[in-house]
């Protein structure tokens, strides 16, 4: 088998996995586009927006797509707890290069009034996504303990 035939059975072998994977992609997490609007919407509803930096070309945001962000629980936890707004580089190119730095995947975590939480890069798996979901949702949720003027610094 030749150069050429190699190429397109390797290229029938992706459109095949690429058909496969859409339903799966459909049924995930229900992202929206970054905007004021998510960040009110976060507001409204006592969550935080989660940040999806993602690429067409990036082969770990496309296997984060099949993988972390269809696991019942992830998507569980962030219809719960976040506001889920996603960034793709060829759809937001002015967004994309604002993150540019951040490198892809990416995901962050901000409070409803635009604070940044956490930054984390690279493939998550879905059970280090659930913890981090957890563990971010917990710490915002736990009230600072109150200090008194005499309590040291």
């Amino acid at each position: 088998m030749g150069k050429r035939e190699v190429n397109i059975l390797k290229a029938g072998l992706f459109l095949s996995w690429l058909v496969a994977v859409q339903p799966a992609v459909a049924g995930g997490v229900p992202w929206q586009a970054w905007s004021e609007a998510a960040f009110r919407e976060a507001k409204a509803e006592g969550k935080l927006v989660l940040l999806d930096l993602s690429a067409e070309w990036c082969a770990f945001c496309s296997k984060m797509d099949v993988t972390t962000w269809q696991d019942p629980e992830v998507v569980r936890l962030i219809g719960e707890n976040y506001v889920p707004v996603r960034i793709v580089d060829e759809e937001s190119p002015a967004l994309a290069e604002r993150y540019r730095e951040y490198g892809r995947p990416a995901v962050m975590i901000y409070a409803a009034d635009g604070r940044e939480l956490l930054r984390k890069r690279g493939y998550l798996k879905p059970l280090w996504m659930q913890w981090l979901l957890q563990a971010v949702r917990q710490e915002q949720s736990v009230p600072a303990p109150a200090r008194t003027a005499g309590d040291a610094s």
